[in-house]
């Protein structure tokens, strides 16, 4: 075989394994890499090393790669599904949450179980901003590793319900330009126009949309916009 052909049949070889890798990751969900419990990240890293051999190993027949990638990701997709309707099946691969810390106090029981040391805890902790065990109320070990962390009452930060204090609701302000295109979709979730929008922008003394980096709209109507102008000037 010459060096060519070779080179043509890693292409589409990679090709197909590129998209059959795409359509498999999206229809096994948008899990984070940091909510990844030990089970779906070596899921992902055996279907990735799988796909990888398919493209660049000319001697393994391709159709022996994808069924592979196909009954692996199948597997990992019935199994999310059967995690949803069965406690039981969840705990065997995504594990439970362990109790390090109660009241203050180490459960170092609990701690040797999940092979977790006193120096991640308090790397942990620290991280939080959590710096004397005696502020704990409760840490939570989840099964994907992260520790979420419940202080003491009189450590956490006062809230507005805390001083009686009335708010306002802010909602989640709105992108309407980015790098000069505009966000039609939302404006027209807003009920507002392109016309409406120049205008604001024109009130800004911006003529041309070309001119916009980011035009945030917020819940009260007001319009933050960052000019490329000034977000060159930063590079």
């Amino acid at each position: 075989m010459t060096l060519m052909p070779e080179i043509i049949i890693i292409i589409i070889r990679a090709i197909i394994a590129f998209f059959l890798l795409f359509v498999m990751t999206r229809l096994m969900g948008k899990t984070q890499i940091s909510q990844l419990n030990f089970f779906d990240y070596i899921i992902g890293i055996t279907i990735g090393s799988t796909a990888s051999t398919m493209a660049t190993d000319i001697d393994t027949p391709a159709v022996s790669g994808a069924t592979s990638i196909l009954v692996w990701s199948g597997l990992a997709i019935a199994i999310d599904r059967l995690t949803l309707k069965n406690i039981i099946i969840r705990k065997i691969t995504e594990g439970e949450p362990t109790v390090v810390i109660k009241n203050g106090k180490l459960m170092e029981k609990a701690m040797a179980r999940a092979n977790y040391d006193i120096s991640e805890l308090m790397i942990e902790l620290r991280n939080k901003g959590i710096f004397e065990l005696s502020q704990v109320e409760e840490a939570v070990l989840e099964p994907n590793g992260n520790l979420s962390v419940l202080p003491k009452s009189q450590y956490q930060p006062v809230t507005p319900q805390d001083l009686n204090l009335d708010t306002k609701y802010k909602g989640m302000p709105q992108i309407l330009v980015v790098d000069g295109n505009i966000a039609h979709h939302r404006l027209s979730e807003l009920n507002l126009t392109e016309d409406w929008l120049k205008q604001q922008l024109n009130n800004l003394g911006i003529n041309d949309l070309s001119e916009v980096m980011v035009a945030q709209l917020d819940t009260t109507g007001k319009l933050y916009v960052d000019k490329k102008s000034d977000w060159q000037g930063w590079q």
